[in-house]
C-alpha cells in the first residue's frame, strides 16, 4: 500500500511538472520557439544567460543576433574571386582558409530591432534588416572599397615603374585590405578605360613584383677553421628586374647556431653584410642563408594579418653561403728525457683523444695553430718503513702560432708512494695521468677562444 502510494505521488508529481514546462514553452513567442522567415528581410536571433550586468548581456545578446544575422546574408566563393586564387595558389592553409565574414560595422547599419524577450534566467532578442537595404549599403560600401582599391592600384604601379618594389608592394596589399570584406566576389572596374577585376589584379601584381625580387650571394662559399672567424663580410646583392634596390629586408640564418644580428635591409647599393664571425660548430660542414624578410616587408605594409599572409607564403630563393668548416690544428711537446716511452705513448694518447673532443686536429710541432709545452719534475720524499715517496709536478703553457702563451697552469705535487723510488714515480705519474684527463687537458684547450 505504501510503495503505491510513493508510485502515485512521483507519477504525479512528474506530471505536474510536465504541465509546468509546457505552460511556460507555450508562454514564449513564437519567434523564440522557431526561427521566423519574413519575407523581404533578413532575420537574426539570439539567446544568452543572464550572466552580468543588464547592459552586459543584452550587449552580448545584440552582438550575437547581428551574428546571426550576418550568418543569412552570407555568399559563397566565386570562382573567379581573389580569395579562390588564394586558395587555389597556397591551398588550405591557417591563414587562406578563413572566412570573409561580415560584421556589425559592414552594411549592417540599417538593422532593426523587433523584439526581445527575458525570463528569470535567460534573455532573448530578434533583429531583422530589409533585403533591399542590405544590399544597397553593400553595394555603395563595396563600391566605395573598389574606389580605395583602384587608387591604391594606380600608386602601386607607379612606384613599381619607378623600380621601387617596397612602396609598390604595399599600395598592393593596401589595395587589398581596402576590399578584404568584398575579396570573395568579383570586383569589377574601369582602369586605363579597360575592364578589370581590381581585386586580382592587385594579387596579379603581387604575384609578378615578387617573382622578379632576387637575393644572391657574391661569394658561393668560405673556409673558416673551427673557433676562428672568416676574413672579410659576406655581401648579398638584392636586386628587381636585375637593378639593384634599397629599403628590402633580409634576414639571416645560420645553421650552425645563433647570430647576434640576423636582419638588414639593404642600402643604396642593393647590398646587405653579415659581419664576420667565429664559428663553433662540430660539424664539417653548414651553411649560411639570406632571405628576403617578406614577414617584415607585409607587416611594414598593412596591419590585417589576412593580407599580411599574401605574400608571406609566396617563394622567393634564399641566398645560401656555403661554410666548409676546417679543424684547427694543435700539437703537444713533451720533454722526452723525463718520461719512459710507454708513459710518453700514454700522453700523447689521452692528449689526443682530448683534441678531438673539441673539435682539434692533432699535427706536427713544425706546423700547428696551437702549441701545448708540458715539463714534468719529480723531488724525492719522505722515507718511512721501507717506503718512499716520491712527488710529480708539472708546468703546462699553451701557444699561439704567434708563440703567445694563452694559457699556462703549474700542477699541484703529486705523492707516490712506493717500496722503491720507480715504484712511487709510476704511482704519481698514473696519479698525473688522472688529472691531466679530467682537468688539466680540458682547461688549456677550453682556454682557447
Amino acid at each position: 500500500m505504501k510503495r503505491s502510494l510513493v508510485v502515485f505521488l512521483l507519477i504525479f508529481l512528474v506530471s505536474c511538472a510536465t504541465k509546468k514546462q509546457v505552460a511556460e514553452f507555450e508562454a514564449l513567442p513564437n519567434w523564440v520557439k522557431q526561427k521566423p522567415i519574413l519575407p523581404g528581410y533578413y532575420v537574426g536571433i539570439a539567446s544568452v544567460k543572464k550572466v552580468g550586468t543588464t547592459a552586459q548581456y543584452t550587449a552580448k545578446a545584440r552582438r550575437q543576433a547581428l551574428a546571426d544575422l550576418a550568418e543569412s546574408v552570407s555568399s559563397t566563393v566565386s570562382s573567379t574571386s581573389v580569395l579562390h586564387a588564394i586558395e587555389t595558389q597556397y591551398g588550405f592553409s591557417e591563414t587562406f582558409n578563413q572566412k570573409i565574414e561580415i560584421t556589425t560595422s559592414d552594411y549592417l547599419e540599417g538593422f532593426e530591432p523587433v523584439d526581445a524577450y527575458d525570463t528569470e534566467d535567460s534573455y532573448w532578442v530578434y533583429y531583422k534588416i530589409d533585403k533591399r537595404t542590405y544590399h544597397e549599403m553593400k553595394e555603395k560600401k563595396k563600391q566605395e572599397a573598389i574606389a580605395a582599391a583602384l587608387s591604391k592600384y594606380q600608386s602601386g604601379t607607379e612606384q613599381d615603374q619607378k623600380n621601387n618594389p617596397k612602396e609598390a608592394i604595399a599600395f598592393y596589399l593596401q589595395g587589398l585590405q581596402a576590399l578584404k570584406q568584398y575579396l570573395n566576389e568579383d570586383n569589377p572596374a574601369i582602369y586605363n578605360n579597360q575592364p578589370i577585376d581590381i581585386g586580382n589584379e592587385l594579387f596579379s601584381s603581387i604575384n609578378k613584383l615578387l617573382n622578379n625580387l632576387k637575393i644572391g650571394a657574391e661569394r658561393s662559399g668560405v673556409i673558416v677553421k673551427r673557433r676562428e672567424s672568416f676574413k672579410d663580410q659576406l655581401e648579398f646583392l638584392i636586386t628587381y628586374r636585375g637593378q639593384p634596390v634599397h629599403g628590402i629586408p633580409v634576414s639571416f640564418s645560420f645553421s650552425g647556431g645563433y647570430l647576434k644580428t640576423d636582419q638588414q635591409v639593404s642600402g643604396e647599393s642593393g647590398k646587405v653584410s653579415l659581419e664576420p664571425f667565429s664559428v663553433y660548430s662540430k660539424n664539417k660542414d653548414e651553411q649560411i642563408t639570406a632571405a628576403i624578410d617578406l614577414k617584415t616587408l607585409a607587416q611594414q605594409s598593412v596591419d590585417d594579418l589576412f593580407i599580411r599572409g599574401i605574400i608571406q607564403q609566396h617563394d622567393i630563393q634564399p641566398a645560401i653561403v656555403d661554410i666548409k668548416i676546417m679543424d684547427p690544428t694543435i700539437a703537444l711537446h713533451l720533454g722526452k728525457n723525463s718520461y719512459s716511452n710507454n708513459q710518453y705513448n700514454k700522453v700523447t694518447t689521452l692528449f689526443v683523444q682530448n683534441a678531438d673532443q673539441f673539435g682539434f686536429s692533432t699535427l706536427s710541432e713544425s706546423n700547428t695553430d696551437y702549441l701545448l709545452e708540458m715539463d714534468i719534475h719529480y723531488q724525492p720524499g719522505e722515507r718511512a718503513g721501507g717506503l718512499v715517496s716520491v712527488y710529480l709536478s708539472a708546468q703546462l703553457m699553451l701557444k699561439n702560432q704567434r708563440g703567445q702563451t694563452i694559457w699556462s697552469k703549474q700542477t699541484e705535487n703529486i705523492k707516490g708512494v712506493g717500496y722503491s723510488n720507480d715504484e712511487a714515480r709510476n704511482i704519481a705519474f698514473e696519479e698525473f695521468l688522472t688529472a691531466l684527463n679530467r682537468k688539466y687537458f680540458k682547461q688549456g684547450l677550453e682556454a682557447i677562444k
